[in-house]
């Protein structure tokens, strides 16, 4: 299981651009939680799968869109990994 989190502008593009691209993968999300504060948008996904290489092509794939800010993808361990995705 990976847990992903995003930050973004625009909740709407970047959520449908993780559940368009994890479908296209055929990932199975487990589950997918977003919340907005004043500016920023905080999208957090599981997905079941233990293929840490799927995962950074997921993220590659959904970073490419502009408003993604950054993107943190966790292993089952809760723990940040050393291969977080940014955007500029």
């Amino acid at each position: 299981m990976f847990f992903l989190e995003l930050q973004t502008s625009d909740m709407h593009a970047a959520l449908g651009r993780l559940l368009d691209q994890t479908r296209v993968a055929g990932l199975r999300l487990a589950a997918v939680s977003a919340r907005a504060d004043a500016s920023e948008c905080r999208i957090s996904a599981s997905i079941d799968i233990d293929d840490r290489d799927i995962v950074d092509r997921l993220v590659r794939r959904v970073g490419a869109l502009f408003c993604i800010d950054a993107i943190e993808v966790r292993g089952e361990c809760q723990c940040p990994t050393p291969t977080s995705h940014m955007t500029p």
